[in-house]
């Protein structure tokens, strides 16, 4: 996930303004990351979304 960056504060203060809190928003959090990362490697390899 290189020069991928993620405001973890400012994830981590949305999920808990949706009631994730503990695991639940570590999970929510480790969920983003993911997706930034799947989306990132889907744009290099010049896929549509």
């Amino acid at each position: 996930m290189a020069g991928l960056t993620l405001d973890t504060a400012g994830a981590l203060a949305a999920a808990r303004n949706l009631g994730a809190t503990g695991w639940a928003a570590a999970e929510l959090l480790l969920a983003i990351r993911i997706g930034m990362a799947e989306g990132a490697a889907t744009h290099r390899e010049g896929e549509t979304c």
